[in-house]
């Protein structure tokens, strides 16, 4: 009986003959998908990274959404100068600032100056509305629904002002809110629209 019972054990292959090949290519199999997910969070990395908000520095082309939902690239706008300006209606710093950044748009519109409204209020269809009415703002309003602008320009809070030109290069940044209608901004404007 003994003999027996052993010529079996020795037919049968024994577990670990069986599971450290299968353990070995799970192994594989599983460093290898890490492997490609870190790669691939690498690259989305690489190509998500916020702006340098510096003068000088290029903004890359993007997609900006109306209230309406329409879309349209920046690239395709026709101004010389774009003023981006990062709001919400229950921002005091946003709101003290709004009427100067109207009339500065109201008077530099016809020579090329545009004022691009980034609103990034929780539901701005619904919250912009009275204040676009009440603060007469003519220029236009965009959404930021993914946050994806807000993350582009590394917005931790606002206001946030970033003036750009026709070739998409940073003019100015400006953090917080200011008086925008004063003669400094006027020449500033004035020579940008000429270059």
């Amino acid at each position: 009986m003994e003999d027996s019972e052993t010529i079996l054990s020795e037919d049968r292959p024994s577990r670990k003959k069986i599971f450290i090949p299968i353990a070995v290519i799970l192994i594989l199999i599983v460093g290898s998908l890490l492997a490609v997910k870190a790669s691939v969070h690498k690259e989305a990395r690489l190509t998500n990274q916020p702006l340098e908000l510096a003068e000088g520095a290029e903004v890359p082309d993007f997609e900006l959404s109306k209230l309406d939902g329409s879309k349209v690239q920046l690239a395709d706008l026709p101004t010389k100068v774009n003023m981006i300006n990062f709001w919400a209606t229950w921002c005091e710093a946003c709101m003290e600032e709004m009427p100067s950044i109207v009339t500065l748009r109201d008077q530099y519109s016809p020579k090329g100056f545009e004022v691009l409204g980034i609103n990034v209020d929780e539901n701005p269809v619904e919250a912009t509305p009275p204040f676009i009415k009440k603060l007469g703002i003519k220029f236009p309003i965009f959404t930021d629904a993914n946050n994806n602008l807000a993350e582009m320009f590394d917005v931790h809070a606002i206001p946030l002002t970033v003036i750009i030109n026709k070739s998409r290069k940073i003019l100015l940044v400006e953090p917080g809110g200011r008086d925008w209608d004063t003669d400094e901004m006027h020449q500033l404007i004035d020579k940008w629209v000429k270059d």
